[in-house]
């Protein structure tokens, strides 16, 4: 009970710190990505009649992924050498760049599609610059006011702030779509909460971008870099923590936005079915869509804003981070397995509910993984690591998204099915890899001891 009142103290302080309101605004704007609800649907209607359009906008992401892929180590290394800070503030630069072009892209005619692929690269180079830094950050604070104890209540609660903003984002998303100009608008919107996110992280103590004076050329420090990770990923724990974190993330983030073109299915086919005519110049069958879809982010950000703040209990009901994280892994893998049932089935309002839980169980898992890795890294690798963990998730990507929007374009007729039939296929394939890989390659507890302290990667 004393332990209990003690920690209750101790977060109450936690939450209080003025540097803890920054984190927390600043996830919040950072998702503020107006465009999001919509991309998918957005980029389908601009191919048009395009014969593979998944697999095309899985192409786009691709060269965002390659990007990310090809800055994340250097990204972490200029991190670690001349400041988190000053490479935070770079990358909403290249942010506000690439809504710039993507908002000129979709201006365009398909003919110049390419201007889309620029804007993805620029993306991608915000992620890399981004990934890592700002949790690497949170960290040094932490160790600064002995907080380390506190990581996964830490990142927890700036998750679940990021995650209100996302909820926020789906409401505005909405009224922006509906009463803009045109739908590519929102990426002009979208740069405003940015620019106060720039204005934020400029207001960060000193100490934030403290770095290690450069001693070598920058070549022989990347060099060092990526001998640093190839030592550290010898530690069983790091080597199966960040896979086991980024295996899971590709897969999340190649597919959390297949509700959108499924949802777009769902709604053609009852308003066909039923014969719904829309006299309103409002609430047309697309205007429709749009309120669905913007409604529908809100519920899954605002609940996964609620699971990221408790994921803690999560951590403090299992003990083991690792045993939490595996038995996420397989619980994704079973809700992609009913999710393709009730697709097949046509059940729609079930189809929400699971996806709304695959947006929890990864706002729940993510601080898991955070807690884990940050208990096992050494401290001055730790902008390196968590920017070589997410360059894994990067590559992963590369792979997933094309290979997914393949299957989902072509595996129901290639199997004689209706292509309706396509994206359960991918899901039920996705599924068996999912436990198969986690059971034999990452899954397993592997618990921190006095001779495997926190920061020995021996």
């Amino acid at each position: 009970m004393a332990e209990s009142s003690l920690n209750k103290e101790i977060q109450k302080k936690i939450l209080a710190d003025p540097l803890m309101w920054k984190f927390r605004f600043y996830g919040f704007f950072k998702n503020l990505r107006f465009f999001e609800p919509y991309l998918l649907i957005m980029l389908l209607l601009y191919l048009g009649d395009s014969d593979f359009p998944l697999l095309t906008i899985g192409a786009l992401f691709v060269v965002q992924e390659v990007f990310t892929y090809l800055f994340e180590i250097p990204s972490g290394i200029l991190a670690d050498k001349f400041g988190k800070k000053n490479e935070l503030l770079l990358c909403f630069l290249f942010y506000v760049a690439s809504f710039v072009l993507y908002f000129i892209g979709f201006s365009l005619s398909f003919d110049f599609f390419f201007v889309l692929f620029i804007a993805a690269a620029l993306y991608g180079l915000g992620e890399s610059f981004r990934s890592g830094t700002h949790k690497a950050m949170i960290l040094t604070w932490m160790d600064k006011n002995n907080y380390s104890e506190h990581k996964t209540f830490v990142y927890g609660t700036t998750r679940s702030w990021s995650l209100i903003g996302s909820t926020i984002n789906g409401i505005a998303s909405i009224f922006l779509v509906l009463f803009l100009p045109e739908a590519q608008w929102v990426f002009i919107v979208a740069i405003i909460p940015y620019v106060c996110d720039f204005i934020l992280i400029a207001t960060y103590p000193k100490y934030m971008n403290k770095h290690t004076p450069r001693e070598t050329t920058f070549w022989k420090e990347m060099g060092k870099g990526f001998k640093d990770i190839f030592v550290a990923f010898k530690d069983r724990r790091l080597r199966k923590g960040a896979f086991s974190s980024a295996t899971y993330d590709a897969i999340y983030k190649s597919l959390k936005d297949y509700i959108q073109p499924i949802i777009k299915i769902y709604i053609l086919v009852i308003i066909v079915n039923f014969g719904l005519v829309f006299d309103s110049s409002i609430l047309t069958s697309d205007n429709l869509i749009i309120i669905i879809l913007g409604s529908m982010y809100l519920l899954f950000y605002l609940l996964s804003s609620i699971s990221s703040r408790n994921a803690y209990i999560v951590r403090n009901w299992i003990k083991s981070v690792k045993n939490s994280m595996d038995i996420l892994f397989y619980l994704f893998a079973g809700v992609l397995i009913l999710n393709a049932i009730f697709i097949s089935v046509r059940l729609p309002i079930v189809v929400v509910f699971l996806y709304l839980l695959i947006y929890m169980f990864q706002n729940i898992r993510r601080p898991l993984c955070v807690d884990y890795l940050g208990g096992i890294m050494k401290k001055e690798q730790r902008a390196t690591i968590l920017s070589a963990e997410s360059q894994i998730k990067s590559i992963l990507v590369f792979i997933f998204a094309p290979l997914f929007g393949l299957i989902a374009d072509s595996a129901g007729p290639l199997l004689g099915l209706d292509s309706y039939y396509s994206i359960p296929i991918l899901f039920v394939l996705i599924a068996i890899v999912m436990v198969v890989v986690n059971f034999f390659v990452l899954s397993g507890d592997i618990k921190i001891t006095k001779e495997h302290k926190v920061g020995d990667n021996k």
